[in-house]
């Protein structure tokens, strides 16, 4: 049929397209299918970004404490510090130390209970060097901290040892 005839003879019906008022109607998306695979994978992405950001450790802090007795130390193991910087043993809250402090030599100072500062119930202590103290300044080169652990409910008895070491300069 021509052009013309099968224009003319569909003239007349309302839901020809050509002579059709009311809209068409498009799909909103072309690929429904493939949309939604898009999208899911936009959220899983996301959700990945946001837990790993959420878990992540940014502490600068590094895994020191094996034995989880003790919590947390200064100076950090293996860096380079002054002479005269402090000491500080973080205990479990249950737990005594007392600590020795071992020069490049490896001779080692005891330090005595005098010289340290406690925080009995956090089981905290800290070692400052000082002109009044056993050691005054630490020996340059690497410097050994050894730790002996006792239980406050339990003293003079050894449970545990920790040591670390730090290098001063001069």
């Amino acid at each position: 049929m021509p052009e013309y005839r099968k224009h003319m003879a569909n003239a007349g019906n309302p839901g020809n397209s050509a002579n059709s008022t009311t809209p068409v109607k498009r799909k909103a998306f072309k690929h429904p299918g493939r949309f939604a695979v898009v999208a899911a994978g936009v959220v899983a992405v996301l959700s990945i970004f946001l837990i790993a950001g959420f878990s992540a450790d940014t502490t600068t802090r590094t895994q020191r404490t094996p034995n989880g007795n003790v919590t947390d130390i200064a100076p950090e193991p293996n860096t380079i510090v002054p002479p005269q910087s402090a000491i500080i043993v973080d205990l479990r809250d249950d737990l005594f130390a007392t600590i020795d402090v071992c020069g490049p030599t490896k001779t080692c100072t005891p330090i005595p209970e005098d010289q340290l500062s406690r925080v009995k119930a956090l089981g905290r202590l800290t070692f400052q060097p000082g002109a009044d103290k056993d050691i005054n300044r630490y020996q340059p080169g690497t410097n050994t901290v050894v730790v002996h652990i006792e239980r406050q409910t339990d003293p003079g008895v050894e449970i545990d040892t920790y040591q670390w070491t730090f290098t001063s300069k001069s």
